[in-house]
């Protein structure tokens, strides 16, 4: 079956019976973003989006909503500036993530462009000639992101950059129902893209392949972004469930490594059982959810003991005394939770799952919080006296 019939496979491994709904499933999105996959296939389009708009200076880009065109003489990419991200979030603006500079009828001109793998998730105001206008008053604030672009450029609509697969030809067919695409035609330009390479760099995808193999679709994910895409996410899930399984119990500033070989091995394992590799991630979720029963244990036993009316009282009598803005009771209870578990931790160990003996643990980590009981005023004291001092200084007492 060749690539361009991905969107008309069928199966009854398949959640919903075609691989359209099964990639769409809710039911598959949510085990995917335990893994975070969505925020990973964000931040590779983008990349993708980035390497197609490098090529644009010297060639013409549509302008939605006429016949004409921007001749684009420099892209600049937005979103890997945090700063631009970041004054966009405090003024409340839209943040694109490229800005096209060029001339449309000779006169300097600036389209936005934003990469959108989902389509359906692309709106006109994102990209409209407001928002752009809008981005170029920041050019003060960060200086050189916007150099490029002289002060009296012209604003026109903007694109999107979407990959160029079924997916998002069905999308654009699909113009009512919960997934409606509300942009146009001439407003999306259709990327090409290598399905294998635009998977292969991220972490989890050497269990495509075992995941594929179960379902035996007869289209590789090498040669289908839709295959890819569903695989990817059942990948994406089993590396959440792994970490699930593996990460301690007790939790204290935990850098949380995948072990892609021991999470092949795993998925191996559990495929030779399994009748689908959808089927094969619900039969794994349902085997670590004692798991994740037992974490929460751990995290009940472990949670500060105090009280937010407790903990307000404290925050205001010392603001009172000190004749200053009191911090939030959130950053004070934070960084009270920080050492109170961290102390926890140094005295119990990270207590490593599963474990056949939780009670024994819990009453562990009971003791260890009794003795740290009486530290526990003082500590927040000093906690509000080290918010105020340090937003004193930076000069915003609520900070």
């Amino acid at each position: 079956m060749p690539p361009q019939d991905d969107r008309h496979i069928r199966s009854s491994v398949l959640p919903g019976g075609d691989l359209i709904s099964a990639v769409l499933s809710r039911e598959v999105m949510s085990f995917a973003d335990r893994g975070s996959a969505s925020n990973m296939v964000g931040d590779r389009w983008a990349d993708v989006s980035a390497a197609f708009a490098a090529s644009w200076p010297g060639t013409h880009v549509p302008i939605p909503g006429s016949d004409h065109r921007l001749d684009v003489e420099r892209v600049i990419r937005l979103d890997d500036t945090p700063e631009v991200a970041r004054l966009a979030s405090k003024r409340h603006l839209q943040n694109p993530d490229f800005l096209l500079y060029g001339r449309f009828r000779g006169k300097p001109s600036v389209q936005a462009a934003d990469a959108k793998f989902s389509i359906e998730t692309a709106r006109s105001k994102q990209v409209s000639p407001q928002v752009v206008t809008d981005l170029l008053e920041l050019r003060t604030e960060i200086p050189g992101v916007f150099d490029p672009v002289v002060s009296d450029a012209h604003a026109v609509p903007g694109v999107f950059l979407s990959p160029d697969y079924s997916l998002t030809h069905v999308m654009l067919r699909r113009r009512a129902g919960i997934m409606r695409v509300t942009v146009a035609d001439d407003e999306v330009v259709l990327v090409p893209v290598d399905p294998a390479k635009f998977f292969q760099p991220l972490a989890g995808s050497t269990v495509m392949p075992v995941l594929a193999e179960i379902d035996s679709l007869g289209v590789s994910p090498e040669v289908s972004l839709l295959v890819g895409l569903y695989y990817f996410r059942l990948a994406r899930a089993a590396v959440g469930l792994w970490f699930d399984a593996t990460k301690p119990l007790l939790m204290h500033g935990d850098a949380l490594v995948l072990d892609e070989v021991e999470l092949r091995e795993e998925t191996a394992f559990r495929a030779v059982a399994a009748e689908s590799a959808f089927g094969l991630i619900e039969t794994w979720d349902l085997d670590v959810q004692h798991i994740r029963n037992q974490r929460h244990a751990v995290d009940q036993v472990a949670q500060l003991p105090v009280m937010n009316k407790e903990l307000r009282s404290t925050v205001e009598r010392i603001a009172a005394e000190s004749g200053a803005t009191p911090p939030s009771i959130n950053q004070v209870r934070r960084r009270a939770t920080a050492w109170w578990r961290g102390e926890i931790r140094d005295r119990v160990g990270p207590i490593l799952p599963p474990v056949n003996d939780l009670p024994v643990q819990l009453k562990l980590v009971a003791d260890a919080g009794r003795e740290l009981t009486p530290q526990v005023g003082s500590k927040i004291d000093e906690v509000v006296r080290e918010l105020i001092a340090a937003g004193e200084a930076q000069g915003d007492p609520s900070s």
